[in-house]
């Protein structure tokens, strides 16, 4: 009796363990970060539509393909600030470490996967998958010596605490290490082979190439390229009528003032013809508003300042409010749309002591269908900066924009919706890591 109860016991047992493997792995296979539906966790925006189509033509023949143990991570693949379906690097992982880079360049209509163990490279990947505490650095583009080719660097740093006791860079001692990888492309020669790491011309063109999904010329036709974000900001402030108003805004004068100062820009009259006026505007006396014109036809762009303290002596937020991303989104988007028929020529900047910011924002599809309870955004932006208030007498700037950046992507939450903390003569785009809880500012070139 007792031997069988003990075999009913082993049973059961059996089964609770295989249940909990079949739980375990199904658990861990939806977070996997080489699963095949690509999820961005770089530190930086990809050629997402170069990633997916490569991702198929790696699963269709992986067993060709791969050349190394280990699992390619496409979660973290950099196509290293390129949006051209030209080129992306994929870290390679095997027992937590990064052992190898498989690197897929596209040449015409052609994709070629090869792998590398260059040294900087596997730095580079192991901090952006494993580092705790990461942050973006610039991206910078050179010639390179060796004449006919371009090269582009991304530059990323790690934290490198003193003591594991305390790894918070924060709190604790330690300093940034920065680490980088590089992609060259060649520019003067139209190459028949394969493009190696270097940007350098290698063997017959038809040696392990595969068809590119997305299409493309052959004969070493470039791809299309899709305009870069930042060359948005640029264009905006490369028009001197925008640069001055930014400029008559953006005085110390001006934020000590018991009302916001703007202006606006009219894209077109009431019968649709392009007439691009600036007009400047005051609002009332003790608001944080400025109130537009009742006749919105045309009104794309949008500048204005937070004061520093309001007409009772506290502290304002020096960041855009949640009607601010309203406003933006309804008005100056909707309006490019009709005026333009491309709804990046919209911006919206909030002006402050503290920094200057401006929205853009890049999405296909009309914001005009979203609906949001802004009553309800309010009270979670107002809740959210007053246990900031609790915490500092003054907020400090830093925490003010990651707050903000949170609050961005946690409480608001649409694609396509991008803010720039700017300058007459750079920006830097801002993003909020929730898997980091941290903020990160990626600079553009120089404007």
């Amino acid at each position: 009796m007792k031997k069988n109860l003990f075999l009913r016991l082993c049973l059961m047992m059996a089964v609770v363990l295989s249940l909990y493997s079949c739980i375990h792995d199904e658990i861990y296979s939806s977070s996997d970060p080489s699963s095949t539906e690509y999820t961005n966790k770089s530190l930086w925006k990809q050629d997402e539509k170069y990633i997916k189509n490569v991702m198929k033509v790696y699963a269709e023949n992986e067993a060709d393909i791969k050349k190394v143990n280990g699992i390619p991570y496409w979660n973290y693949a950099t196509t290293v600030d390129s949006f051209d379906e030209s080129f992306v690097a994929i870290p390679v992982v095997d027992n937590g470490k990064v052992i190898s880079v498989l690197k897929v360049p596209r040449h015409g209509n052609k994709i070629y996967f090869y792998y590398t163990h260059d040294e900087s490279d596997l730095l580079f990947f192991q901090g952006l998958v494993f580092a705790k505490h990461k942050k973006a650095g610039m991206t910078d583009g050179s010639t390179a010596q060796t004449d006919g080719m371009a090269c582009t660097r991304q530059w990323m740093s790690m934290w490198f605490p003193d003591s594991e006791s305390n790894p918070d860079p924060d709190s604790g001692s330690g300093h940034w290490e920065s680490v980088s990888i590089i992609k060259c492309k060649t520019i003067k020669d139209e190459c028949v082979g394969v493009i190696n790491e270097f940007g350098q011309c290698e063997g017959s063109g038809d040696d392990g190439g595969y068809t590119y999904p997305g299409g493309g010329g052959g004969g070493g036709t470039e791809p299309e390229e899709e305009e870069d974000p930042c060359d948005k900001i640029k264009a905006k402030f490369a028009d001197q009528r925008v640069k001055n108003q930014f400029n008559a805004l953006n005085t110390q004068a001006n934020f000590d003032k018991d009302h916001e100062e703007a202006f606006y820009e009219k894209a077109a009259d009431a019968n649709g013809s392009i007439i691009q006026s600036f007009t400047p505007v005051s609002g009332p006396p003790c608001a944080d508003y400025v109130k537009l014109p009742s006749v919105k036809t045309g009104i794309t762009g949008f500048g204005h300042t937070h004061n520093n303290y309001d007409c009772k002596g506290r502290q304002s937020i020096l960041v855009p409010s949640a009607d601010d991303i309203m406003v933006f989104l309804y008005t100056m988007v909707k309006q490019a749309g009709n005026v333009y028929g491309d709804y990046s020529q919209a911006y919206y900047l909030t002006v402050t002591s503290g920094g200057s910011y401006m929205f853009q924002y890049t999405g296909s599809t009309s914001p005009s269908g979203l609906s949001f309870d802004i009553v309800a955004l309010r009270k979670e932006y107002e809740k959210l900066f007053y246990s900031l208030k609790e915490e500092h007498s003054n907020i400090p700037q830093d925490k003010a924009e990651k707050a903000f950046m949170k609050f961005l992507k946690e409480s608001v939450n649409i694609d396509g919706l991008e803010l720039y903390k700017v300058t007459p003569n750079s920006s830097e785009k801002m993003e909020y890591d929730a898997n980091t809880q941290s903020l990160i500012k990626t600079p553009c070139p120089t404007i």
